[in-house]
């Protein structure tokens, strides 16, 4: 008698068990990674943003200080949240900075206000203080916190900075 041997070749249930424990694991590692990459590049771009638009703004508010001739509001020694300068240019005079809501905006003379920062972050805490002594041109201390809007509170879009400078008047 002749027999026949059949070899059979395949994957066992537990072999097939094994490997997609063994997948499942790295796909989730993957996914994970991935998840914290994104969070990690938002976070930073959400510091980015509030940097560079805090530091944009207190450049454009100290150099229209230098470049301005006296300070009209506030007046010494006190604080404020807007700013009113004299500059040389007649039709920007006055030049008055504010909050709009929570947003920075100047007014130039008799144009409109126009925003100085986005709608991507708030401004809070804007102080402006008159330090001017007597005999010496206008200082004002400069003083605000930005944060970076973030209306659905996640972790990610939550950061806040304080910027504060101070520049004195030309005469």
């Amino acid at each position: 008698m002749n027999e026949l041997r059949t070899t059979q070749s395949g994957y066992t249930l537990i072999e097939l068990l094994m490997y997609v424990v063994i997948i499942s694991a790295l796909l989730t590692s993957i996914t994970y990674f991935f998840g914290i990459t994104i969070e990690a590049r938002a976070k930073n771009q959400t510091i980015a943003e509030v940097n560079d638009q805090g530091a944009a703004a207190m450049d454009y508010i100290t150099q229209t200080i230098r470049n301005g001739t006296s300070i009209t509001a506030p007046t010494t020694g006190a604080s404020a949240n807007s700013l009113t300068l004299v500059v040389p240019t007649g039709s920007l005079s006055p030049t008055i900075f504010n909050l709009s809501g929570t947003t920075l905006q100047v007014k130039e003379g008799s144009a409109n206000p126009v925003a100085i920062t986005s709608s991507d972050v708030r401004v809070t805490s804007l102080a402006f203080t008159n330090l001017t002594r007597s005999g010496t041109p206008g200082i004002v201390r400069v003083s605000f916190t930005l944060s970076h809007t973030n209306p659905s509170n996640r972790n990610e879009y939550d950061y806040q900075k304080t910027f504060t400078s101070s520049a004195e008047v030309s005469w």
